[in-house]
């Protein structure tokens, strides 16, 4: 059996970079020092020419890249000292690449590829999406956990084009097995880690990082949330949900709330359209809330949302988070009604999804436990309430809502009280 060529990517907004230097020293060659990164045994090598934008990994050695005008030129030499050599010449205007590696056996001829921009990576979205015209939208995606995390990386392999990300946390060992980013990520700050998981799907996002507190911080979140098109409340508290409904409203933002219900036994999602439609609290009243308990992912959190007069043996009940796979109909239902509204009046606009998704309130059930107890089995029945589907229920605005009815809306009252 033959042995494969080994593989060489080069990043091509890096290499764009080069030539433009190039350009500039008006020279007949310029060589440039590099960052090699050995993966699969010496099968494949990354090469870096600047900072590394997006997460990477293998073993470090050195690389060299040399720019020619012209063909005839000698290639570049690799040694035991710099493993790494590629030639790139201006031959009848195109680039020519050729490049070598240091391998056990000695050097050898590698291929070399570029790691493409936007146009390329989001080739296969296209007809579907517009991605075109979502590198033009804007997206907050506030708590990133769990769900906002995998949103926000759906969202980015999309083609959005700007997001702010905002979350107070750190990657925990606890927050791993659900979470988007990895072991290697622990200790980090949430924002960060997402950050860079987005940008290794994404090289063009453009991303804002807010480490904050959507309880303390409000005026500091208002701030680095206006102007987005839209809001993804991913948050895990029902009191930080009802901050951000109120900050949906004083910016006039559509907004969509996810909440996963004890144990993961089922979900909810809730678009907000301010003016348009129910806003938060028209639609999580405080006997509402008491009926469908939310899921807990520590002691603290529980006692935080809880009246005063609950025992500690009751809170411990609710901490009993569910799998990732639980939580993930809920993120990607999420997803959906992102992109309807990001597609709005584009030429990729999901015309036919935008009128399924016509309702602002959708539940769904993992489980037959908690609320859904009481729902028949499923079978082979598509007539009746069953688990696993999702169910868009009419909800409407309240005439007497505290908060989007007053004038003024979203100023008049304090949202946090309104949870309990």
């Amino acid at each position: 059996m033959s042995t494969p060529t080994p593989r060489i990517y080069l990043y091509q907004e890096q290499v764009n970079d080069l030539f433009q230097q190039f350009d500039a020293a008006g020279r007949a060659d310029l060589a440039a020092d590099a960052l090699g990164m050995r993966l699969d045994g010496d099968d494949v090598f990354h090469v870096y020419t600047a900072k590394p934008r997006t997460h990477f990994s293998g073993t470090p050695c050195r690389a060299t890249v040399r720019l020619a005008d012209g063909a005839g030129h000698p290639p570049t030499q690799p040694s035991e000292q710099v493993p790494i050599a590629i030639d790139l010449s201006f031959v009848d205007g195109k680039v020519e690449a050729t490049g070598s590696v240091v391998l056990a056996s000695g050097p050898v001829e590698a291929a070399v590829h570029f790691v493409p921009v936007r146009t390329e990576i989001y080739s296969r979205n296209q007809g579907l999406l517009a991605t075109d015209a979502l590198a033009g939208r804007s997206v907050a995606v506030v708590g990133l956990g769990s769900g906002g995390s995998s949103i926000a990386l759906a969202l980015a392999q999309a083609g959005v084009g700007r997001m702010v990300l905002a979350d107070r946390d750190r990657i925990e060992v606890a927050n791993v097995a659900r979470h988007a980013c990895g072991i290697g990520d622990l200790g980090r700050r949430k924002t960060a880690a997402v950050a860079d998981l987005l940008v290794g799907k994404n090289p063009d996002i453009q991303l804002s990082t807010v480490d904050v507190d959507v309880l303390t911080d409000t005026s500091r979140l208002t701030e680095a949330l206006a102007g987005v098109d839209l809001i993804i409340a991913a948050t895990d508290s029902d009191r930080s949900r009802f901050v951000l409904n109120q900050v949906a409203l004083e910016l006039d933002v559509t907004t969509l709330f996810g909440r996963v219900l004890s144990r993961a036994s089922g979900g909810e999602v809730l678009r907000v359209r301010p003016s348009a439609g129910p806003c938060l609290a028209c639609v999580y009243t405080e006997r509402f809330l008491a009926s469908r308990p939310r899921e807990y992912a520590t002691i603290e959190d529980a006692r935080a949302d809880a009246p005063a007069y609950v025992d500690e043996a009751d809170l411990e009940a609710t901490v009993m988070v569910g799998l990732a796979s639980d939580i993930a109909p809920v993120s990607n239902m999420m997803v959906k009604l992102a992109l309807v509204e990001l597609s709005r009046g584009t030429r990729g606009e999901l015309t036919s999804l935008d009128e399924d998704l016509g309702a602002d309130f959708y539940l769904w059930a993992n489980r037959r436990e908690g609320v859904y107890s009481g729902w028949p089995v499923m079978g082979h029945a598509f007539n009746t309430p069953a688990v696993l589907r999702w169910y868009g229920a009419p909800v409407q605005r309240q005439a007497d809502c505290a908060v989007c009815s007053l004038p003024g809306a979203g100023t008049a009252v304090n949202p946090i009280l309104l949870a309990g």
